[in-house]
């Protein structure tokens, strides 16, 4: 009886240890991140002095993350707006610089009334003086003769994060606490969004660091650093409007004049993973005078920079057809001498860049990842083509907004080149994609730290990119598409890695439709790579395209389309038919939507509306993923 009780035992303990090994259940202990979760990490308040002053001294953050969620919000024009599929994160980042201050010196706040700069700009509002615009741009300008004592910034401090916690639903939507450092030096935009995984407890032991403390770059990632070490807590910060910083968004020497060193580039990669590569103000991924071949490069681009201060930089393209009217400022472009500014702008150019800068001192300082975001200052998260609420109160809905200025052609702090801000110009864009475990702050966090990201100019299309050595064509079919990618790869955001003998890179994509969007109509593979001599390349790929490309359906008087044309899903394998072992490189996708309405179009539809000549009537809405780096 003993011998039979132990055998049983025995095989038991067989088939147990057979089950540990191999798994019944193909699920248990694959923890691959599995979510796409939605989101719009960059978007603007009553808290912020610009969009209180230009016509937004209503709508709250508490509204903002309503409206993110799904609900109902009247916007400051009276208009009421809600998305057709909520947000699944979201975060305010309201200016650090007088934070808050505006709203709350309006309201009467006696703290800082009682202040000789509160108590001049209570008399600025009251007469409604332009002097008070003027003198907030000076801040950001970092003009000490017009600021605060930073304790005035504890209790504003206190309330604003407060607030974010109470609309923080860990798995169901997710809240981040986050400010804009907001530096413009000579109308150069180097803005930073600051992203925290903390809750308000731990955020509150800071106040935020603004461009009154500095307008230096590494001082905000000093800043953070010290915040890490401080309170065990972790934040990063996600560069913006690259396009418009003149060329020192991504340069080759640091704030000080100094060429960029491995202490720089390190400082930077841990600190500022992510660029923001698609919003309101323009398209940041490429320009033409960087990507001479790209036949998609011209994309809701923008010229100039945010101080308008631009024309003795830029030169008319012609005086003809379309460009004889000067409000159409597509038709200027950098004077030739000028053009570098485009290599330091613009993503595409910045990753060949840090290529090119790493082949000198072994550090790659441009090595980010990207997201979309809105930068909207309506507090309205809204980036669809038909349901565009605009930057700014006089860009929501309206018949007259098309030819009108964002804000204001006559805004005291420029020289009365309004051109540069007209409505139609601005872009109803984007969204960041974030591939994670959970919804929950530290999930999503902890994907943006890995550059497991993409953006997208608005529609939410679900894309997938993975690299590897052992991919095959047959992968792009099989059903456990996705764990092949993580088991046998990397995925986008990663370092392919030990190049196996003899072995080009393939690439393992898959790319489905927004459900309420426009099929596809291509996907390209980007790849950058750096030569014998140091200088970097680039080449496009097209390694899936739909039999009909070039077609368009789109009925521009009545605003609509047909997905008649193009693909709703693709899923493909693509290996590098020009792989040089011993060049670095990057990879990344592109993928382009059939041709579809603009939001001008959409308005001139509904507001019965004529769009003059120079006005885009359609476009190719796209996504672009973080990248893919290999390294000899």
């Amino acid at each position: 009886m003993f011998v039979r009780s132990f055998f049983i035992f025995f095989v038991y303990l067989l088939l147990i240890a057979n089950l540990q090994a191999n798994e019944y259940s193909p699920a248990v202990g694959k923890n691959y991140p599995d979510k796409l979760l939605w989101g719009d990490t960059h978007l603007h308040t009553n808290e912020s002095a610009d969009a209180w002053s230009i016509g937004n001294p209503n709508l709250t953050p508490s509204d903002a993350f309503r409206f993110a969620r799904g609900e109902e919000v009247t916007s400051e024009s009276g208009v009421r707006a809600k998305l057709r599929v909520p947000l699944d994160f979201f975060m305010v980042s309201d200016h650090a610089t007088y934070l808050g201050v505006f709203k709350r010196i309006k309201a009467g706040d006696e703290d800082l009334i009682k202040r000789p700069l509160g108590k001049r700009w209570k008399d600025y509002m009251d007469n409604e003086d332009p002097r008070l615009f003027t003198e907030f741009v000076e801040g950001l300008n970092g003009n000490q003769e017009v600021s605060f004592n930073k304790e005035i910034y504890i209790p504003i401090w206190k309330e604003i994060t407060e607030n974010v916690d109470r609309f923080n639903q860990p798995g169901v939507f997710t809240a981040f606490i986050g400010y804009e450092w907001t530096p413009a030096p000579t109308g150069d935009n180097l803005h930073r969004v600051v992203i925290f995984k903390d809750d308000a407890k731990k955020a509150q032991e800071i106040i935020p660091f603004s461009a009154l403390d500095s307008d230096k770059p590494e001082d905000l990632w000093n800043f953070l650093e010290n915040y890490n070490k401080n309170t065990g807590g972790e934040a990063i910060s996600v560069s913006h409007n690259s396009n418009i910083s003149g060329g020192r968004m991504f340069p080759l020497k640091n704030s000080y004049g100094e060429a960029i060193d491995r202490a720089y580039a390190d400082m930077r990669n841990r600190w500022e993973p992510l660029v923001e590569a698609t919003q309101v103000k323009g398209d940041s991924e490429t320009h033409p005078a960087v990507s001479p071949d790209d036949p998609f490069a011209d994309y809701e681009t923008w010229e100039g920079n945010i101080g308008r201060n631009e024309t003795d930089r830029l030169e008319r393209l012609s005086n003809t057809g379309e460009c004889a009217n000067t409000e159409n400022y597509k038709c200027y472009r950098y004077k030739e001498s000028e053009t570098d500014r485009y290599r330091g702008s613009y993503v595409r150019p910045a990753l060949r860049r840090g290529l090119e800068i790493q082949k000198k001192i072994g550090v790659n300082p441009f090595k980010f990842g990207v997201i979309g975001s809105t930068d909207n200052h309506t507090a309205l998260a809204a980036s669809a083509e038909d349901n565009f609420f605009g930057k700014f109160v006089d860009s929501e809905p309206g018949p007259g907004r098309m030819s009108n200025c964002m804000a204001g052609c006559d805004r005291p702090d420029g020289d009365g080149q309004g051109d540069l801000w007209r409505n139609w110009l601005i872009s109803a864009s984007g969204y960041a994609a974030v591939w994670a475990r959970e919804n929950t702050r530290e999930e999503i966090f902890d994907a943006m730290k890995r550059k497991e990201t993409y953006a997208t100019t608005g529609p939410r299309m679900a894309v997938r990119f993975f690299g590897g050595w052992n991919f095959s064509k047959e992968d792009s079919y099989k059903p456990n598409f996705v764990e092949i990618g993580y088991t046998e790869g990397v995925p986008m955001g990663s370092d392919l890695g030990p190049r196996e003998r003899g072995k080009s890179p393939g690439f393992l994509v898959m790319v489905s439709k927004d459900p309420n969007g426009a099929n596809i109509e291509r996907v390209q593979v980007i790849k950058g790579w750096i030569d014998s001599y140091g200088r970097s390349k680039e080449k496009i790929y097209d390694i899936a395209i739909s039999d009909d490309a070039g077609e368009n359906t789109v009925d521009v008087e009545n605003a609509t389309y047909s997905n008649s044309i193009g693909e709703a899903y693709i899923s493909t394998f693509w290996e590098d038919p020009d792989f040089n072992p011993n060049q670095s490189a990057f990879y990344y996708v592109r993928v382009l939507e059939i041709p579809t309405p603009r939001w001008t179009t959409y308005d001139s539809a509904v507001f019965g509306i004529d769009i003059p000549s120079y006005v885009p009537k359609t476009h190719q809405e796209r996504a672009y993923t973080s990248s893919i780096w290999y390294n000899p």
